[in-house]
């Protein structure tokens, strides 16, 4: 455990210098996690994409029901 957190240190003093990455953390099965910000913005903007085209989808089935 001693080492896993001095490995979070220096990995987040590394990470000081790149601003599109968050804190690193540590997951149940003891992979590091670092995520990159600028992915997680894209996959907001694609999934509103996503959301459009069911809704689109979605009232073209109720129009061809009528």
């Amino acid at each position: 455990m001693k080492d896993e957190n001095e490995l979070l240190k220096q990995l987040e003093k590394t990470l000081c210098d790149f601003s599109n990455y968050e804190k690193p953390i540590i997951t149940n099965n003891g992979d590091i996690l670092i995520k990159n910000t600028t992915n997680i913005i894209l996959e907001k903007k694609d999934s509103i994409l996503t959301n459009v085209f069911k809704q689109m989808i979605a009232n073209d089935i109720k129009k061809n029901r009528v």
